[in-house]
C-alpha cells in the first residue's frame, strides 16, 4: 500500500462519516453561514467590492456537498444492485455516474464561481484509445478529462494521487475501475510504474488514459527546485526546464510506463489558460465572483510521431511540453483569457 495513507478500512469509515456528517449539518450550519457571509460582502461592497466573495464561496462549498453525497448515494446502490450480474454492467454504471459527478462539479464551480466554459470545437480532437497527457494547474481542472472523455461516450483511465482515495467517490470507484493510485516517492519505483504500465491494457477504442506529468501545480519555487535538480542528474533537459515559465518539467516516469503499456494508443497533449487563480481551496474561495474565463488546448499525435526509444521520448515529452508552455504564455502575453475547446491549433 502506498506510504501516507491508511488503509481503506480506516480511511472509508473516517471519510465517508465526515461526508455524512456535512451533510447533516448543512441545514443547520448553513442558514448562519449565509448570513455571516452577506454581512462580510455587504461591508465589502461599502468599500467598493461588489464580487460577493464571501457568500459564493458558502453556496459552492454546501452545493458540492450536496453533490458528493448524492454521487455517495448512487455509487452504494451501484454497488448494491451490482452484486449479482456481469461485472462489465457495473463498470457501465460506475462510468456513468462519474461522468454525471465530474460534469455536475464542473457546473456548479462555472455558475458560482463563475467560470464560462466554451465547449466549441470539442468534435475536433478524436479521444479514442488515446493517452491523454495533461497540464495541472488547479484543483479544478483535474476533472476537465473525465467530463470530456465521458462526455465523448468513451471511458476515462486515471492515474491519481494517492491523497484522493480521501475523497469517497474517488476512492470507491477508483477502486473498482482500473485506475492507479500512484505515490510521489514510492518505496519500489518498479513495482509503481508496473502498475502504471498495467493500466495501458485498458486502454482501447472505448477509453482514453489521463496522466500528469507534472505531478503537482506550479509554482516557481518548486520550478526551480526541479531545475537544480536536473542540473545535477540531467543537465541535457535542465536549459529546457528553465525556459518552461507557466509548467513544471514533466516527470517522464509515469508516461513513459503508460506508452510502454498501451503500444497502439496515440497521445493527446491536453492544456488549458485560465484556471491559473485557483490553484488550491483557498485561491478557489479568495478569487470567486467576477467574470472568469477557461481556454483548454488539444491536439492528437500519431503514435508513428512518437520515438520508439526510451530517451528519445524523453527529449520528446520535454519538447512538447515547450510548445505548450509558449502557446499558454502567447495567451498570457496578449491578456487572451479562453474556454474550453479543443482544436489543433
Amino acid at each position: 500500500m502506498a506510504r501516507g495513507v491508511p488503509p481503506a478500512a480506516v480511511r472509508r469509515p473516517i471519510s465517508i462519516t465526515l461526508l455524512i456528517t456535512s451533510a447533516l449539518l448543512l441545514p443547520i450550519v448553513l442558514p448562519v453561514a449565509l448570513l455571516v457571509a452577506i454581512a462580510v460582502d455587504l461591508g465589502r461592497a461599502l468599500r467598493g467590492t461588489r464580487r460577493l466573495a464571501t457568500t459564493r464561496s458558502v453556496v459552492l462549498i454546501a452545493v458540492l456537498i450536496v453533490v458528493d453525497l448524492v454521487a455517495f448515494i448512487a455509487v452504494i446502490v451501484i454497488f448494491v444492485v451490482s452484486a449479482v450480474g456481469p461485472r462489465s454492467r457495473r463498470d457501465a454504471r460506475f462510468h456513468r455516474i462519474m461522468t454525471r459527478w465530474t460534469t455536475a462539479i464542473t457546473s456548479v464551480v462555472g455558475a458560482v464561481v463563475p467560470i464560462e466554459f466554451d465547449l466549441t470545437g470539442l468534435e475536433r480532437v478524436p479521444l479514442q484509445n488515446t493517452i491523454i497527457i495533461a497540464r495541472h494547474r488547479s484543483l479544478l481542472d483535474a476533472v476537465l478529462p473525465a467530463m470530456i472523455i465521458g462526455r465523448a461516450g468513451l471511458r476515462a483511465r486515471y492515474t491519481l494521487k494517492e491523497d484522493l482515495r480521501w475523497e469517497p467517490n474517488i476512492d470507491l470507484v477508483g477502486h473498482a475501475l482500473p485506475h492507479r493510485f500512484i505515490t510521489r516517492a514510492p518505496d519500489d519505483l518498479d513495482a509503481e510504474l508496473e502498475r502504471i504500465r498495467e493500466l495501458g491494457d485498458h486502454i482501447d477504442e472505448r477509453s482514453a488514459a489521463v496522466i500528469f506529468p507534472e505531478g503537482t501545480f506550479f509554482t516557481e519555487k518548486r520550478k526551480q527546485r526541479i531545475v537544480a535538480s536536473l542540473e545535477r542528474r540531467d543537465p541535457d533537459h535542465a536549459d529546457a526546464a528553465r525556459a518552461m515559465h507557466y509548467l513544471l518539467p514533466p516527470r517522464p516516469g509515469g508516461t513513459l510506463a503508460l506508452l510502454e503499456g498501451a503500444p497502439e494508443a496515440d497521445v493527446v497533449i491536453l492544456g488549458h489558460v485560465g484556471f491559473e487563480p485557483f490553484g488550491s481551496i483557498p485561491e478557489i474561495l479568495r478569487n470567486a465572483g467576477g467574470e472568469h474565463r477557461v481556454r483548454v488546448r488539444a491536439w492528437r499525435i500519431p503514435r508513428s510521431e512518437v520515438p520508439a526509444a526510451r530517451e528519445d521520448r524523453i527529449d520528446w515529452l520535454f519538447d512538447r511540453w515547450l510548445e505548450l508552455d509558449r502557446w499558454i504564455a502567447a495567451h498570457h502575453r496578449s491578456g487572451a483569457t479562453v474556454s474550453i475547446a479543443r482544436d489543433d491549433g
